[in-house]
């Protein structure tokens, strides 16, 4: 099953509204303009990073187009992330493929695939910019360090951000590939202040006083903006100049008692109140208030402050300034603290009625409406799990306490099929065990489709077997009778009854179990396991010697799988092993070896023993075809290594065995290089990949590479399985 695509918040593709009292700052235009890979602008907040890289926007937009994003929690999920930044991408530059990159954000691997294909594809188009606004609310870097790595020539990276990312930018500083503007570049000079405050508003003040209010505010732009809303209702001018103190640390008194006192009361009580959303328009804010009248006063704010900004060419959505935003919330807890929950409920119905899923959830749990946000994310979780959001499914649970999840029968499930989704055996398990010991697995229907508690698991359990034919076995059967013919999930279950007779070499009953699964998949929308199962049954007529079967079943899997966006969907590596192991036995070499490659690829991401073993067996066949028998005798060697591993491989350890005899290739022993073995050393201390690079004065990339490696020589998809076949074999 694959819904549409992420929805797009498309005011996260506009830079920020540039009003006319913005002054130009041209010193600050001709560094931006010398084109380096990465440019770095980087300051605390209320240093008008995102202001002057809007102007800088409108400027450059003759010269070459500038593609925008503006950052927020929900980018730490990679396919919300670059989903938004192919979005902008394509909107500035019409030449690419957005149709394709677009859908390949959704079901492909983002850091294998999606990003060297976008690479690519810019490596066409010529200069652009990137800006990436906000960065500092990115929580996960390493995408966009591996995409700030490999940019091809006339491409800008734009990131604004309060802290500095974790980017090699001593390296890129070394090179001459880093522009930074830091807070000193960014502070408004005498002449700038100057042309703001008496040139655009008009105030009238002295050299003398402008001079001042710099020095007192260090030049920061936002305490000479609180000063500027201020001194437009005052009489005595130079006095207020003399008086303010326009350092950060007196700017919450500040504004509670003059930016806000300068406003009608009606005002006052709208910006506190809804300064509890990220987003602003009308309706919501009506809600959120409980009253009507917010378009009047979002488009009175929006004329007269300038900390109000739209977000779109039809200013239908405005956000606070990040700043400005942060001290109203202060002040509301300060005045109506036990108002501040019913806000964020009230945003919560809205957003949920919405659609906004995302946002529904995070004021649930400002909310502390823990059951609504619990049954929102029961409910939702499986929609976005098969966009590939497996992270914001995640993000949603680690926002709850862990009493609340430990105690949710619901979400402890939500918990397991997400872990096993991203690999991670090991959390699978435990959240199993919870739910298994909380009792009550009768419980049900669920929210996404299961019958019961008991259900969700056993179908989990058969379609995550971890190298276990006999429990994949025993867990359909039990799955097919606690949900029923008609059950949504039944497809799942076929299919994973079908694949696991197939490793436990009975023909018949996997062809007979994956042909229900072709037929009912497709109405049920379950296209991943369709899919599936028309390459599966084009490897059983393969395997029964039915050469036209096997290639009409093959080329069939394949084109449904493109017309799905499923051909780079690592749940779906099968597709190009069976596609691979059909030309091979047409004696189309060297199409056959590409096909066999990427199912190997695929499959090795997807992380399941039994899927990867089949798929290096196959590959193994398709090189001594090929005549590259050192190679065929390591993808031997890694599918013993692999089905070692497996608590109960079926028949594919005879299948291998059976594959080398006729190959004529003999067994050989896992060797891993000596920098591979210190590098497996240094994972099995618990470092991370940065600090392995560290020690060993190597990049990032370098330990990356050597860590996939030692991976694929084991046989393993994680740090843990590593470690742990690493001891079994004794090659530490």
């Amino acid at each position: 099953m694959r819904p549409e695509a992420p929805i797009l918040l498309l005011t996260k593709l506009h830079p920020p509204f540039v009003p006319a009292q913005t002054v130009g700052r041209e010193r600050l235009f001709a560094q931006l303009r010398e084109r380096r890979p990465l440019t770095l602008v980087a300051g605390p907040a209320g240093f008008g990073k995102s202001t002057l890289l809007a102007a800088w926007r409108e400027a450059e937009a003759p010269r070459r187009p500038v593609a925008w994003v503006t950052l927020d929690e929900s980018d730490a999920d990679d396919v919300v992330l670059w989903s938004h930044v192919i979005e902008a991408l394509c909107r500035a530059c019409p030449a690419l493929d957005q149709p394709s990159l677009s859908a390949l954000a959704m079901t492909a691997p983002v850091r294998e695939v999606v990003l060297p294909r976008l690479v690519n594809a810019l490596s066409e188009v010529g200069d652009v910019v990137l800006v990436l606004d906000d960065f500092h609310r990115l929580a996960e870097e390493e995408g966009v360090a591996w995409f700030a790595a490999h940019l091809p020539p006339g491409v800008q990276l734009v990131l604004a951000t309060r802290t500095d990312p974790r980017l090699p930018l001593g390296v890129l500083r070394g090179h001459g590939q880093l522009l930074e503007l830091r807070a000193d570049e960014l502070r408004f000079t005498d002449d700038e202040a100057a042309e703001f405050l008496n040139g655009r508003l008009g105030l009238g003040l002295s050299r003398a006083d402008v001079d001042l209010l710099v020095a007192r505010t260090e030049g920061w732009p936002a305490g000479i903006y609180l000063a500027a809303l201020s001194l437009s209702g005052t009489d005595d001018r130079h006095g207020f100049v003399a008086a303010f103190d326009g350092t950060s640390a007196h700017v919450v008194d500040f504004l509670a008692t003059e930016v806000l006192a300068a406003h009608p009361p009606e005002l006052q009580a709208f910006m506190l109140r809804t300064s509890v959303l990220e987003r602003l328009c009308a309706p919501l804010c009506d809600a959120v208030l409980g009253e009507q009248g917010s378009e009047a006063a979002l488009e009175s704010l929006a004329r007269s402050n300038l900390f109000l900004l739209p977000l779109d060419d039809r200013r239908r959505w405005y956000r606070f300034h990040h700043l400005f935003a942060q001290l109203l919330r202060g002040e509301l807890e300060r005045r109506e603290p036990a108002l501040v929950p019913e806000l964020h409920r009230r945003a919560f119905a809205w957003h949920s009625a919405s659609g906004t899923t995302d946002e529904a959830i995070r004021h649930a749990v400002a909310a502390g409406a823990y059951p609504a946000a619990g049954a929102l994310i029961a409910e939702a979780w499986v929609h976005y799990a098969n966009a590939g959001r497996t992270a914001s499914v995640l993000d949603w649970l680690a926002r709850l306490p862990a009493a609340v999840v430990d105690a949710d029968s619901r979400l402890l499930l939500v918990a397991a099929w997400v872990s096993a989704l991203r690999g991670r055996e090991d959390a699978m398990r435990a959240a199993a065990a919870k739910v298994r010991a909380l009792g009550g697995l009768d419980d049900g229907p669920l929210p996404d489709g299961f019958a019961s508690l008991e259900s969700s698991l056993s179908v989990l359990s058969a379609t995550f077997g971890w190298g276990d034919v006999s429990a994949i076995l025993a867990h359909g059967t039990r799955s097919a009778e606690l949900e029923g013919p008609l059950s949504p999930w039944r497809p799942v279950i076929t299919w994973a009854l079908g694949w696991a007779h197939l490793c436990s070499g009975d023909l018949e009953a996997a062809d007979r179990w994956l042909e229900e699964t072709t037929r009912i998949a497709p109405p049920a929308d379950q296209w991943i396991v369709g899919v599936a199962a028309v390459a599966d049954r084009s490897l059983i007529a393969g395997r029964r010697g039915r050469r036209e079967d096997q290639l009409r079943l093959a080329e069939e899997a394949v084109a449904l799988a493109g017309e799905r966006g499923l051909l780079d969907a690592i749940e779906d590596g099968e597709v190009h092993t069976a596609h691979g192991a059909a030309l091979a036995a047409v004696s189309r070499t060297a199409d056959a070896l590409v096909a066999l490659e990427r199912g190997v690829f695929l499959r090795r991401l997807w992380g399941q023993p039994l899927d990867l073993a089949d798929g290096l067996i196959e590959l193994a066949g398709g090189l001594v075809a090929a005549g590259e028998r050192d190679r065929a005798a390591a993808a031997f060697a890694e599918a013993e290594v692999v089905l070692a591993g497996c608590r109960d491989p079926g028949a594919l350890p005879v299948r291998l065995a059976a594959t080398r005899r006729a190959a004529g290739v003999e067994a050989r022993s896992t060797r891993l290089s000596e920098r591979e073995l210190a590098v497996l050393r240094l994972l099995a201390s618990g470092r991370t990949e940065r600090q392995i690079g560290e020690e060993l004065f190597v990049s990032f990339n370098t330990v990356h590479t050597h860590v996939k490696s030692v991976y694929r020589k084991l046989g393993v998809s994680s740090r843990a399985d590593a470690v742990a076949r690493a001891a079994a074999l004794k090659i530490t």
